[in-house]
Parts: structure tokens; C-alpha cells; sequence
């Protein structure tokens, strides 16, 4: 622990607790969401039609 006399402490404190909040922050933004799965090629499609080209290729045809 630092020592209370110290005049800086609460400033230093107050850096610290700021620096920890926007890390955090940072973290949790550089998260990538869930990929979404599907279950059928039929809900795949009912959803848009070019999802079937970025999931198997750009050869697939609808």
C-alpha cells in the first residue's frame, strides 16, 4: 500500500483507477460478437441469398 502522507497519492490513485476503466473499456470493444449458425441451408437463404457465397464460395449458386 502507499503510504497516506504522501501528497500525491489520491492524484496517482485517480490516474490509475482511469487507466484501468478505459482498458477495460477498450477490451471489451475489441470483442468480436457470436457468429451466427445456422441450422439449415433453407434458414440460411430465407435470410439474404448472398450469405450462401460468403459461407460456401463464390461458385454457389441459390
Amino acid at each position: 500500500m502507499m503510504n497516506a502522507t504522501n501528497p500525491f497519492t489520491n492524484y496517482t490513485l485517480a490516474i490509475t483507477a482511469q487507466y484501468n476503466e478505459a482498458k477495460a473499456g477498450i477490451e471489451e470493444a475489441e470483442k468480436k460478437p457470436p457468429r451466427k449458425v445456422y441450422r439449415s441451408l433453407d434458414s440460411m437463404l430465407e435470410e439474404c441469398v448472398f450469405l450462401g457465397a460468403t459461407r460456401y464460395g463464390t461458385n454457389f449458386i441459390a
